[in-house]
């Protein structure tokens, strides 16, 4: 199932601010706007969209863009899930939202114009096709980390969504599932603090480290030895969003079979 073009979608409280913050890691913005609370940004494999009063609910989720949503809809039923909302469709677009096991919230959107209600930046969508991004070389591959209470439940909620299968840790206690450019991680008893996690991997953690506190950031945890050998840093962003950059002995990027 091809859900659409994939981006995290962050509630913020103060756009500029966390513009300013998310250009500092080296993140170019690519749509949007301050003055209409709603900025996107990318770097690498990473795409992020800021939302200040925006989101409903108010907080992370995962976005996909310009899939056929009536369709999708349709097939999620089928398989016996049960939408959090729509499909609605109006002459803006249509839309639709489901929440995952955990209530995390996926919202799967096709709007014909973006930015219908903005003048300034309104304009045709481009016609979506599937695609994958390269990781950026300093920070690493990015995934969106997940906390699961029950991750063969989840696992099994997002092969419905058609995720596939990348990778899965010794201990049977996360996954790894990629649909198109959308990959994620789920992890049970694992993430600390067991938060949604922006994660970059195998990146130069840390140089990456040592150029953002010259930049004036400061680390939550700063770069660690892990008892394997890895390295670790935490930062959170001006909304106590927290982003973990981690370099593993050995760790590749395993693709979907």
């Amino acid at each position: 199932m091809d859900l659409g073009r994939f981006e995290t979608g962050l509630n913020v409280q103060d756009i500029g601010r966390s513009l300013a913050f998310y250009k500092t890691l080296g993140f170019q913005q690519v749509d949007g706007g301050v003055d209409i609370g709603c900025v996107g940004l990318r770097k690498g494999d990473c795409r992020l969209t800021l939302y200040q009063g925006h989101l409903d609910p108010p907080e992370t989720q995962l976005i996909f863009w310009q899939g056929d949503v009536e369709a999708i809809g349709r097939a999620l039923i089928d398989q016996g899930l049960t939408l959090e909302r729509g499909p609605n469709k109006d002459d803006k677009g249509a839309a639709l939202m489901i929440m995952d096991p955990d209530r995390h919230p996926i919202f799967i959107i096709n709007m014909p114009v973006n930015f219908v209600d903005e003048p300034q930046y309104a304009r045709k969508s481009p016609p979506y096709r599937p695609t994958r991004l390269k990781p950026d070389k300093r920070l690493g591959w990015f995934e969106l980390s997940l906390v699961a209470q029950d991750i063969a439940r989840s696992r099994a909620f997002y092969e419905k969504l058609g995720f596939r299968l990348a990778g899965t840790g010794d201990d049977g206690r996360s996954v790894t599932l990629q649909n198109n450019d959308c990959r994620i991680g789920l992890y049970q008893n694992v993430l600390d603090p067991a938060e949604t996690q922006l994660t970059f991997w195998q990146g130069e953690v840390e140089a990456v480290a040592r150029d953002l506190g010259r930049k004036g950031l400061s680390f939550e945890r700063a770069p660690a030895l892990h008892d394997d050998g890895g390295v670790g840093a935490l930062l959170r962003d001006p909304d106590g969003h927290l982003i973990y950059f981690v370099n593993m002995p050995g760790g590749v990027r395993a693709e979907p079979a």
